[in-house]
């Protein structure tokens, strides 16, 4: 075992810890809505939020092991950076879906409610995330880039921001089902060939 594989290992545990909870929040929200002994009026709109907040999390443990490798992963202030982003990672994941569903549960009126607060975290997110690519990619291939894969840069970092702003802003409920939809296809799109092994 390398002495970056080790490193990596020791540093992943509270990034493990930070992205189970966001896994953990999001299941235990779904759980309580499906066993509610009150009614609970049903919304496609957080459901699909969730749905993107889970696949960004599981996407997080894909990126992980990826720059499992990169000796600049380990400095202080690279990993202080990733754990502020994985906390934002799981107060997105918390705010997805409610906590307890209460006496009269309405997730449509719960997503308008919260809508501004979780797009916003999408956001602040992705930006993180952008300004990790933007390190890993470096200054020097930035510049070389050229079609598809600036393309893929684009949809990747660039995209997510900007639909997210977008929606922050929108009470629309169709452009918030194409932009989630346009997010979900932006996650496939970039994690579709990922593999750990």
């Amino acid at each position: 075992m390398t002495p970056e594989v080790r490193a990596f290992e020791y540093s992943l545990g509270l990034f493990a810890v930070l992205i189970g909870l966001a896994v953990a929040d999001i299941a235990n929200s779904f759980h309580r809505l499906v066993r509610s002994r009150t009614p609970v009026r049903w919304d496609a709109l957080p459901l699909l939020a969730a749905l993107y907040a889970l696949c960004m999390a599981v996407g997080m443990w894909f990126d992980l092991w990826g720059v499992r490798h990169f000796a600049d992963t380990r400095h202080f202030f690279f990993y202080l950076w990733m754990i502020a982003a994985m906390f934002v990672l799981f107060l997105i994941a918390a705010a997805a879906l409610p906590d307890e569903p209460g006496p009269r549960c309405d997730l449509g009126a719960y997503y308008a409610d919260t809508r501004r607060y979780f797009w916003t975290l999408v956001a602040l997110f992705q930006l993180a995330y952008l300004v990790l690519g933007l390190y890993f990619v470096g200054p020097a291939n930035l510049a070389r880039m050229r079609g598809g894969a600036l393309l893929l840069l684009l949809n990747n970092m660039f995209v997510p921001v900007l639909i997210a702003l977008t929606l922050r802003r929108s009470v629309s409920r169709p452009l918030h089902y194409l932009g989630i939809a346009l997010l979900l296809a932006s996650l496939a799109l970039h994690y579709g060939a990922y593999q750990i092994n």
